[in-house]
């Protein structure tokens, strides 16, 4: 009998993903198993993607058989971020933070383009 083929890492996220935005509200965690998560790996892929999800962004780049990597964001930038994103902060504190969050970033881009003209 033909083993069935495991998912790659992609797939599984991929397939997390689109599981979570056909979802019209907050569901219990053990509705992964509908696609075919068990409750343990289910957790370890949240805590997994809220790991990810509050670390600085990054830019991947391909250029012919090269990969580079760079980061958008230092922790400040990364810290605004959340804070922008956080519900429980007002309205009025979150549109300040996002004012600091594009002033900041705009000053970090200018000083990284100074730094590659030089």
């Amino acid at each position: 009998m033909p083993r069935k083929s495991r998912r790659t890492l992609s797939e599984r996220a991929e397939s997390i993903f689109r599981f979570i935005d056909a979802q019209p509200e907050p569901f219990p965690k053990s509705e992964f198993q509908r696609i075919g998560l068990n409750p343990t790996t289910a957790e370890k892929w949240i805590h997994l993607i809220e790991y990810i999800q509050s670390q600085p962004r990054i830019k991947v780049t391909k250029m012919g058989s090269s990969t580079f990597i760079e980061r958008l964001e230092n922790k400040y930038l990364s810290m605004l971020r959340k804070r922008v994103l956080d519900s429980s902060l007002s309205l009025k504190e979150r549109e300040a933070t996002m004012n600091d969050y594009v002033s900041a970033l705009i000053t970090l881009e200018r000083t990284e383009m100074g730094r590659i003209k030089k």
